[in-house]
Order: structure tokens, then sequence, then C-alpha cells
């Protein structure tokens, strides 16, 4: 089950999955994760699957409260979030802008940008930018870094510390290849009780 608030993407993702896995048991509803109400409704999930989009959410803490809310007891928690960093308050400025200029200025930020972006990402990581491991190209996740907002960041030690408070032990955690890139996590949900029992 997949959730979004933006009706035009719950379109999206149901001709994605008819186009390329038809007849999957895969469902999409209008939901927020900022709502424990609205995601409450939902269930409970063995796996909750959070990728790069509570960061964009506006209140981020919130959204990752509610989404562990719906994790089964030994069930797991994947997260990706944007790490922490000196320049990322920087970044914020530049979403802000970005998100309030007409199209005619978005535009020229994603030129001026794309240079710029692929210059950083290749000598972070002597990799080529254009080489990709997700389903975005690389002039889209130019769009995404310059665009993407709201935008909220964490050091991975804050993410960890949040969610073990929540009855979480991390299983997994591969930090962000660039400085402003994603933390990665994988959480499983423990009993509450056993938590309690193997601290005495």
């Amino acid at each position: 089950m997949g959730i979004d608030i933006n009706p035009r993407c719950i379109e999206v993702s149901e001709r994605n999955r008819d186009r390329l896995a038809p007849g999957a048991p895969i469902t999409f509803q209008t939901a927020s994760a900022l709502s424990a109400e609205s995601v409450g409704a939902l269930g409970m999930f063995d796996l909750v699957y959070a990728w790069g989009s509570l960061h964009h959410t506006g209140a981020m803490w919130d959204a990752v409260r509610n989404v562990a809310a719906r994790v089964s007891i030994g069930g797991a928690l994947v997260l990706a979030i944007y790490n922490k960093h000196f320049t990322s308050p920087v970044w914020k400025a530049i979403k802000w802008l970005y998100n309030h200029l007409p199209m005619f200025g978005q535009r020229l930020m994603v030129m001026l940008f794309t240079g710029i972006i692929y210059v950083a990402k290749f000598l972070v990581t002597w990799q080529n930018p254009l080489k990709k491991e997700r389903g975005m190209d690389f002039r889209y996740d130019v769009i995404d870094w310059v665009g993407g907002y709201p935008y909220e960041y964490a050091r991975a030690g804050e993410i960890e510390k949040v969610i073990r408070g929540l009855n979480f032990e991390l299983r997994r955690c591969i930090l962000a290849q660039v400085p402003t890139g994603c933390n990665e996590f994988v959480f499983i949900k423990i009993d509450s009780g056993s938590k309690m029992l193997s601290r005495q």
C-alpha cells in the first residue's frame, strides 16, 4: 500500500503499477503522514518504507513518529532522511527561493545548479553523477535537490535516538554518500516489555 497527499501522485502511481506490475496486489490511498488518524486508519504493517519523503512534510519528526506507530512488533521501519551538514541551511534557503520564483526563474536555477551539482557530486564521490542507481535521471535529481521544499534534516545519531525511543532497534545504517545526501536506516520494532527486560 502506498500513500500520498496528492491525488495526482496516486493516479500516476496506479498507472505505473498497471504498466510495470499488472495484476500486482498493490493499492494506493490518499493519506497524510502528518495525520496520526489518517495513517492509523490504514492498519499495522510488517514493513513501513519512507524513502526520502518525510523530510519534505514540513513536520518531519511528527511524520516519523506517525509512520513508526504503524509498524508491527518484529516489523521493519526503513527510512532515508537528509543528513544535517553546515550547508543544510543554505540548501533550505535555495529551495525556498526556487518555490517562490515564477517558472522562468525556476528553469534558470535548474540550469545554473545542474553544473554545480554535477561537479560537486563528482568531486565528493569520484563517480559519474549521470550513472544512476534509482529511477530518476540526473536532471530530475537536480530539480528535486533545488526544489524539494519543505526541507528538513537530521544527523544519523539524532534519528537513531528518536527511533530507539519508540521501541526500535537499529539493524543497519548507511551514511550519506555526499554531505547533504540521505542517511539510510533499517530499524526493527521490539516489544516494549522485552526492551525493559534487556535493560535489567
